[in-house]
């Protein structure tokens, strides 16, 4: 089960934070996952923290980090990353911090169409993308 999905900037300053579980502290807890990822000083890899494994990427200058339970699959989560970086780049043009700032709205809800209630839904880019192409066809 994937307990939260964060992305950071290159320097670690958290932009996107969604939590699928209650986490008693959110902030300390994002503040933390962050640190521990950025300290190992690899740029994917995946680390025990408390009660789950975080399973981090660096993909140009932003970091895409997950908290899953020990059962699952970490490499399937790297396919996540794949998945959601590849979906944004389809979205978006290209895959920065700034864009990911200025269409941080777009962006929760490319993440709420994949994972729900924990649990990887949907893969597939156009499908993902249909209600953000129906709301982008009203205005």
């Amino acid at each position: 089960m994937i307990h939260f999905l964060m992305v950071a900037g290159k320097q670690g300053k958290p932009r996107i934070g969604r939590f699928f579980t209650h986490q008693k502290e959110q902030i300390s807890t994002q503040t933390a996952v962050i640190k521990l990822c950025l300290r190992d000083g690899k740029e994917e890899g995946f680390v025990n923290y408390e009660d789950m494994t975080l399973v981090y990427k660096l993909y140009v200058n932003v970091w895409f980090i997950v908290g899953v339970s020990h059962e699952e699959n970490e490499l399937a989560m790297f396919e996540l990353f794949q998945n959601l970086v590849e979906t944004l780049k389809t979205y978006l043009g290209k895959v920065t911090e700034v864009d990911i700032i200025f269409n941080m709205d777009r962006v929760y809800m490319i993440i709420d169409e994949m994972i729900i209630d924990g649990q990887i839904a949907e893969t597939c880019s156009s499908r993902i993308l249909v209600p953000l192409q129906l709301m982008d066809a009203a205005k």
